[in-house]
């Protein structure tokens, strides 16, 4: 939606200022006029003069007009699609030369100028849009990846680079969505995009607007879902941003302990009415003009309580600005996923906001990430001791709508790759990560894994190098991948593994206390669509385990993690009928996961 702003008519901005408007990248910045000139428009109410200087004035400082009652400065020059620009803020003789927050692409790393963008492009991805949802009853199985990494020729990996790639790889690999690490320009590589400078600008590190939205057509046009990380908790504090923009904490808080945060980042001041709208109007900007098909807010813990904190309690600012953002975007677009990345246990984030929640979608479940990988890394005879968590999850699942995570964050800082987090032999590695994955893929709730993880790269993720690709040239590497690329196919093509993922029925324990073999087994259902999950936790071979029933069944192996297929030892497919009053007898071998279809 356009607005058009006058002299006369300031209802937009008196919304804006009020924190009720998502429409600020149609605002502020610089806006082509009918008459071809450039009206450039700058919010910065303390400021006592702003003058603008770039390609088209030679870079002389040319001072801007303020209107004093709103707080803004404007001006209307001659300029041109490609053209590079910087404000210059004066505020109590201080000079200090700003970006634009509302610039489409700035400069590369280690300059700021910000871009006059034409970024219009036609998609053709109608019909992708047409029939997305929010994926509750269906399945969403996505792969994290980070743009300048995933397949490294250079030092300047475009999105249209990887991007075919990329989708044959995610189709190959029956991945439903790719989520993507923040791409909002950001002056630091190594902070991964998660502290900002500019929250409308495309990263120049990987290519134009144009060119991240052509890779999301394309992605859509293949079928394959498009995710976008976002940070909303903090900027980066670099002296060109947003901080101390207008000469005083305009975005920021004035107060110390209530400005930065444990990244030494500032935190947004959500108790400013045009903070709000700035935020709402970002989110708002990347899904109209980008056509994203969700958007995982990270940090939230951060956001509900002061700097992450329990102790210093709920900032209420903060929970007010979330359900605001959260039912405005529910109502821009009814149709696409808001994913909170949140270790906190503050209730409902994923309960409507007219019921009293937060209103995301889905929250990333962190507690199943730390018992899981916790309990994997744990020796085989002490597991005896830790089956809590394993099945502790499910005495709260259904409190929110989770996705299990497996995520870059646990693949960094000396934290190790994801088969290094596995207890055991060399052999015994590979083995119980694919009883992890199984594990992950089979149990309720919709999944994320970074990439890597798929291929069992012994290598702790690094933003400067590509992912070791030619480890697949080995034949246990090779085998793993496979076998998550199976593993998805069966959770993509089965009801019982996604339909009610947040309905109880849709799962049941049959062994969760058998503390003594460290066997849990479980069924996933929908309608008639039926499975029988069995995973042996441990090195022991259990030569008649038994699973109780009573029922007349036969059971169907459709996915064995120690088959030859996989370079196991088990040749043969398991096809086993009980009679009602007998319980199903397996023999199960050392690490040994197991998927049955009841027919």
């Amino acid at each position: 939606m356009k607005v058009n702003i006058t002299e006369t008519n300031h209802d937009h901005i008196e919304n804006y200022l009020a924190g009720y408007s998502s429409m600020g990248a149609d605002i502020w910045g610089a806006h082509k006029d009918t008459d071809g000139m450039y009206i450039f428009r700058l919010l910065a109410p303390n400021a006592d003069e702003v003058y603008i200087k770039g390609d088209f004035t030679s870079w002389e400082n040319t001072k801007m007009t303020k209107n004093t009652k709103y707080g803004y400065f404007f001006i209307k020059l001659d300029a041109n699609p490609g053209d590079y620009y910087k404000y210059v803020v004066v505020h109590e003789g201080n000079w200090v030369e700003k970006t634009d927050p509302f610039a489409r692409a700035m400069d590369k790393e280690g300059d700021f100028a910000s871009i006059i963008t034409d970024d219009s492009y036609d998609f053709s991805d109608e019909e992708f849009i047409k029939n997305r949802d929010k994926n509750f009853d269906k399945p969403l199985n996505i792969y994290e990846i980070h743009i300048g990494s995933w397949l490294r020729y250079n030092d300047n990996v475009n999105f249209l680079d990887i991007v075919d790639r990329l989708v044959s790889y995610v189709k190959e690999m029956n991945y439903t969505h790719v989520e993507i690490m923040p791409i909002t320009e950001y002056p630091y590589y190594p902070s991964w995009g998660y502290q900002s400078s500019g929250f409308f600008a495309t990263s120049s590190r990987f290519g134009s607007p144009v060119d991240l939205k052509k890779f999301v057509d394309i992605l859509h046009q293949n079928g394959i879902g498009v995710i976008l990380d976002m940070v909303a908790v903090h900027f980066a504090s670099d002296y060109f941003g947003l901080d101390h923009f207008d000469g005083t904490g305009m975005y920021e808080s004035i107060y110390p302990d209530l400005k930065y945060s444990e990244w030494g980042s500032n935190n947004f001041d959500y108790s400013k009415g045009h903070v709000r709208s700035f935020m709402k109007s970002a989110v708002s900007y990347w899904l109209e003009n980008f056509h994203f098909d969700g958007i995982r807010i990270d940090a939230v813990s951060y956001m509900i309580h002061y700097n992450g904190n329990k102790n210093r309690g709920v900032h209420k600012d903060n929970i007010e600005f979330i359900k605001d953002l959260n039912k405005t975007i529910h109502e821009s677009f009814p149709n696409v996923m808001l994913i909170a990345e949140d270790s906190s246990d503050y209730p409902q984030v994923t309960g409507r906001v007219e019921d009293g929640g937060l209103g995301f979608d889905y929250k990333w479940d962190l507690g199943w990430m730390n018992d899981t990988l916790r309990y994997f890394k744990t020796d085989s005879i002490n597991r005896i001791d830790h089956q809590a968590n394993i099945n502790f999850s499910m005495f709260y699942f259904y409190n929110e709508r989770f996705i299990l995570p497996l995520s870059h964050d646990e693949v960094v800082h000396m934290k190790g790759a994801m088969i290094n987090k596995m207890a055991g032999s060399y052999e015994e590695k590979f083995k119980q990560l694919k009883l992890l994955y199984t594990y992950q893929i089979t149990h309720p709730g919709k999944k994320l894994s970074f990439m890597g993880n798929e291929i069992a790269t012994f290598d702790e993720w690094n933003e400067h190098e590509s992912i070791n690709w030619d480890i697949l040239k080995f034949p246990t590497h090779d085998d793993i991948h496979r076998y998550v690329k199976d593993l998805n196919a069966l959770y993509k093509a089965s009801p019982a593994f996604f339909e009610k993922d947040y309905e109880e029925d849709g799962f049941s324990w049959k062994v969760v206390d058998d503390n003594i073999n460290s066997v849990f087994a479980y069924e996933r259902k929908a309608g008639d669509d039926r499975y029988l999950v069995v995973l042996n936790m441990t090195n022991t071979y259990k030569a008649n385990f038994e699973i109780p029933y009573d029922e007349e069944l036969e059971f169907v192996e459709v996915l064995d993690s120690l088959s030859e297929t996989y370079g196991g030892s088990r040749w043969d497919k398991r096809n086993i009928k009980i009679e009602k009053g007998n319980n199903l007898v397996l023999e199960l071998w050392e690490y040994e996961a197991i998927v049955l279809k009841v027919k």
